[in-house]
């Protein structure tokens, strides 16, 4: 039923021309200004004493293995400004990541706005995962030091943060099989509505209301899931519809036929069908059997052919029944019973006297 209602316009992250060229051109000022430091750096810090000093103001020391011998390293005050501009450039490449994917590689090849937005998600999460190791590495960070955090975040995921890290698990199955996309009009539990956003952890479900529904990722792997659009807008609407016991079913027949195909909502191909389904309590059963093109086709729709048959079949004599029950009534009734009762005699009201 609601799935008739208008479908809120979602934003697809569709960007244009300007969009592209503004996030193309942070993204190479970015590099560029990265790069410009780094060869400054490395071109000044022989030059400069000044600069040598950052190299000198040590934070802390690192453990690393040379040749088999354990030695000391300084973390230094430089090392931690090389770790901002890690930072710094991630979050650029990461905010800007649609324009310069658009612009190196989707204008190439015939990508939907579902597989782009998949494609940026996962890339902007490689990005992270690469920036947090290089960051790792320059303040002293070993994989022989990390792997056993790695393995207790693993433990604490398994037992503790399980649902966290089963939503995560699944949000990157959605983006990768893809059973529902950006934009794509879907029904999870009692929960309807259009596809506006996947995240790592919840999916953002856009209703009837323009109320945003935070979902679980989980849910739409575990739980059934109703895609009305994954392979195309076109579906069926049966409408049911009773005439009087005693109409002409062969008039009522042509009459909503007529009407259906008529309407220029309904789709020629399929071809909207009536049948005669069956006989209830009350009417003579019809079921109509069409297709719209649109989700947001169904209820205007419905509604037109409601008003419309309501009208014609009232005008060519052809009731449509409210529901009706036959109440059969008997009463059985002793012709005793009608009798009333004989006046008590004297002689017993004086034999029940009690004495004296």
């Amino acid at each position: 039923g609601e799935a008739g209602e208008s479908i809120p316009a979602i934003d697809q992250d569709e960007i244009d021309i300007s969009t592209i060229n503004s996030q193309t051109m942070r993204v190479l000022l970015a590099v560029i200004v990265f790069a410009a430091l780094v060869g400054l750096w490395l071109l000044w810090e022989d030059v400069l004493p000044a600069l040598a000093i950052l190299n000198e103001w040590v934070l802390w020391h690192k453990s690393v293995i040379v040749d088999g011998v354990e030695t000391l390293k300084p973390v230094a005050v430089s090392n931690l400004l090389v770790v901002i501009l890690y930072v710094v450039v991630a979050l650029t490449a990461t905010r800007n990541l649609p324009g310069v994917m658009e612009v190196l590689i989707m204008n190439r090849f015939s990508i939907d706005t579902g597989s782009r937005y998949a494609i940026n998600q996962l890339i902007g999460y490689a990005l992270i995962a690469a920036t947090v190791v290089l960051v790792a590495a320059e303040l002293g960070g070993q994989w022989s030091e990390l792997q056993w955090l790695v393995a207790a975040l693993g433990v604490g995921l398994g037992f503790g943060l399980q649902e966290i890290f089963a939503n995560f698990v699944s949000g990157i199955i959605l983006l990768f099989e893809r059973p529902i996309r950006i934009g794509d009009t879907v029904t999870v539990g009692n929960v309807s509505g259009t596809v506006s956003r996947i995240q790592i952890r919840a999916t953002t479900i856009t209703d009837w209301e323009r109320k945003d529904l935070v979902v679980p990722n989980k849910t739409f792997i575990t739980d059934q899931l109703i895609n009305w659009t994954r392979t195309d807008n076109i579906t069926r609407i049966l409408i049911p519809i009773g005439i009087a016991y005693g109409s002409d079913t062969t008039l009522a027949h042509r009459i909503i036929t007529e009407i259906v195909r008529a309407h220029p909502l309904v789709l020629e191909e399929p071809e909207a069908t009536v049948f005669f389904v069956g006989f209830g309590d009350s009417s003579l059963r019809f079921e109509i059997r069409l297709f719209v093109r649109e989700i947001s086709d169904r209820l205007p729709l419905t509604h037109d052919l409601h008003m419309q048959l309501n009208r014609e079949l009232k005008e060519q004599g052809i009731e449509i029944p409210f529901p009706q029950q036959d109440i059969h009534l008997r009463s059985i009734v002793q012709a005793s019973s009608l009798q009333a009762p004989a006046p008590p005699s004297p002689a017993s009201e004086a034999w029940n006297r009690p004495p004296g």
